[in-house]
């Protein structure tokens, strides 16, 4: 067996994309791209390339488990396990030319090699044959193989060049009485092609024997297995396997390998806790890799080595379903990531406990405080993360999801993170966070029909109009002081959300080419106008609002007098950015109205401390009512902001 974290006691990593996820652009499309796949599910990718990070969904937007197969990088296949348990597919069809690698040399001669058939035999677990699908890497060089092969009725023929081949064989038994995924695989690391004749593999189930299981210091059901297979090529080039099933796994045990080298590695076991848990809990931690495959496969999980986060997720009070999903899953930049869900009763409080990072691997998440209904045509939701590392080391964090008003801002990232507003000499980065709660380094990711546009302007002359978009890079900008002012518009009528449907958000911005050295972004952070430069990215002084409304677990006031604390303060990242005396809040107001913006009425507000104010008025609209809220603040560097958010929160 082995224990999480006996192998990396390191701390995170440095960089925000090797921890958090893929780098999150100033210029990023608004809504996250979601393609259908041949067998209805919905594929979901975030950034682009073998870094990307993906997630399956079923109609009704729950995640499900599904296969990852990378052979080199030009192919990059998502096969959900469903696929591969009926048997028969068109691999073409499941291939992903998003998380293909750079098609720099496209123009380029491919080389052709002489070909020779290679016979596969599969034998099932009652020693018939039975349907699998192997999965081949070329040792000798990984881009001379690319593709899945269905080993139909138990048979499979492929012509391939000769030499040297790693392949791994998966039989997917699903019960649908059950729902169980009974998933075997069997790994032959030196398979080789003779140039002559006919070759075999012969592939048995019966020889995966050893099942993939974990013991943590808690009672949990095993609801997530990911398992990485690498192949590295004479050349150092690797092709990869990610397996991820929500039941366990068992593996034939694998010496290493005589040709090149190997990686198997349990990168993420997730356990739930059990039914009807009073206070519920999972476990998401990862392993150190081998270059074998040991036939223990019982894994312990070291607790002194584990990060708690204590999760408050609230919801939309109307919110049908009361239905949500807590995502996790490994991420590095080489591989990408992927993401299982978990579907959760919502609102909740849920404690996940997360193992350490492994090498450059840590950890994404995301929570998706309502789903979508199963007939909802628009397949529309949002997804809730966080711009910081999920693992900070042994100890505690706390944090609460989706409370509202979800609006447009800058945001505050106490760890490293990738600045939305920055500038370096002459080219500018001007975006917000479209969406974010209570948590000032909130990140949303829209799937779904979101409406957005934003408008730039530089001394009052427009620079940028864009649809889709929460910002932009400007280049070429002079290097003389001024003022932008950046207006971004935000629908999301077409989403199953009562609350915080649509937003208006109006900044401008004081910029200065001899910026206050305290306003320099950390080294560690990502600055996308910095391109190849070496200087700091300077931080721009754009105005950030904190919404601390005193409404229940699904965003409703049940009292006769709403009060709101409003913190009014600047984009930072650590301690850098605009902060002190010189950049403090000098007014903001407050205004609600009670007939979708036809009227308003201005709320008491009084500033309290450290450019917090707080505002208060009566709940005189009807029970069930949804009221519109209207902010603006000023700062003393010359910086505003007016926000608008549509039904920012129920009136029960």
């Amino acid at each position: 067996g082995a224990t999480a974290g006996a192998a990396s006691a390191s701390a995170p990593q440095s960089g925000p994309a090797a921890l958090s996820g893929p780098v999150l652009s100033p210029t990023r499309p608004l809504a996250t791209t979601v393609t259908t796949l041949p067998d209805g599910d919905r594929l979901a990718v975030a950034g682009s390339g073998p870094g990307a990070a993906v997630t399956v969904l079923a109609p009704d937007g729950r995640s499900v488990p599904a296969v990852r197969y990378a052979p080199n990088r030009d192919h990059s296949y998502v096969i959900p396990d469903s696929v591969l348990a009926a048997g028969h597919f068109d691999p073409a069809q499941y291939d992903v030319p998003a998380l293909h690698g750079s098609t720099a040399q496209a123009d380029t001669v491919i080389p052709q090699y002489p070909l020779h058939i290679l016979q596969l035999n599969s034998t099932g677990l009652d020693g018939k044959p039975a349907d699998a699908t192997t999965f081949l890497i070329d040792v000798d060089d990984v881009n001379r193989w690319s593709q899945p092969i269905p080993l139909v009725g138990g048979i499979g023929r492929v012509a391939v060049p000769a030499g040297h081949y790693t392949a791994f064989t998966i039989w997917d038994d699903y019960d649908p009485a059950t729902e169980i995924d009974a998933m075997h695989i069997a790994t032959q690391t030196d398979l080789t092609v003779a140039d002559t004749g006919v070759s075999t593999l012969n592939a048995d189930e019966r020889t995966a024997t050893s099942q993939v299981t974990a013991t943590a210091p808690r009672p949990a059901t095993t609801d997530t297995e990911y398992l990485l297979f690498s192949r590295t090529d004479v050349n150092k080039l690797s092709g990869s396997l990610s397996v991820i099933n929500t039941s366990p796994i068992t593996v034939a045990p694998t010496a290493a390998p005589q040709v090149g080298s190997f990686t198997y590695q349990l990168l993420d076991w997730g356990g739930s806790s059990p039914a009807g848990t009073a206070q519920p809990y999972r476990y998401d931690v990862m392993f150190p890799p081998s270059d074998h495959i040991d036939a223990d496969q019982n894994y312990t999980v070291d607790a002194s080595k584990l990060e708690a986060v204590h999760n408050t997720i609230d919801t939309d009070a109307g919110n049908p379903l009361r239905e949500g999903e807590f995502m996790s899953g490994p991420f590095s930049p080489e591989l990408g990531g992927f993401s299982v869900g978990h579907v959760l009763t919502v609102p909740t409080r849920l404690t996940t406990y997360f193992g350490a990072p492994i090498g450059d691997t840590g950890w994404t998440r995301e929570v998706l405080n309502a789903l979508p209904a199963p007939d909802d045509p628009a397949f529309a939701f949002i997804a809730l993360g966080a711009d910081q590392p999920v693992y900070t080391g042994p100890g505690q964090q706390w944090r609460t999801w989706g409370h509202g008003p979800l609006t447009a801002q800058v945001g505050q990232y106490p760890d490293v993170a990738d600045c939305r507003s920055c500038a370096d000499a002459g080219t500018v980065d001007l975006s917000l966070n479209p969406l974010v709660d209570s948590e000032p380094d909130t990140v949303a990711t829209l799937l779904g029909p979101a409406t957005g546009h934003t408008t730039i302007y530089r001394d009052g002359t427009q620079v940028f109009s864009g649809d889709n978009t929460a910002g932009a890079e400007l280049t070429d900008q002079a290097q003389t002081p001024g003022t932008y002012r950046l207006v971004f518009d935000l629908d999301l009528t077409g989403f199953p959300i009562t609350q915080s449907t649509a937003t208006h958000t109006d900044l401008t911005v004081p910029y200065s080419p001899k910026a206050d050295p305290g306003w320099n972004l950390p080294s560690a952070d990502f600055c996308q106008a910095q391109g190849s430069g070496t200087t700091p990215c300077s931080i721009l002084p754009v105005l950030n609002l904190g919404y601390h409304l005193a409404t229940d677990d699904t965003n409703t006031s049940r009292g006769p007098v709403q009060s709101l604390d409003l913190q009014v303060g600047h984009q930072s990242y650590g301690t850098a950015g605009a902060r002190g005396p010189a950049a403090r809040a000098t007014s903001a107001t407050v205004s609600v109205s009670f007939d979708k913006g036809a009227t308003w009425t201005k709320a008491r507000v009084v500033p309290t401390f450290d450019d917090h104010f707080l505002a208060l008025w009566p709940n005189s609209g009807a029970k069930g009512s949804t009221p519109w809220l209207k902010v603006t603040a000023t700062d003393a560097l010359g910086g505003s902001i007016t926000q608008t958010v549509a039904n920012a929160y129920t009136i029960g």
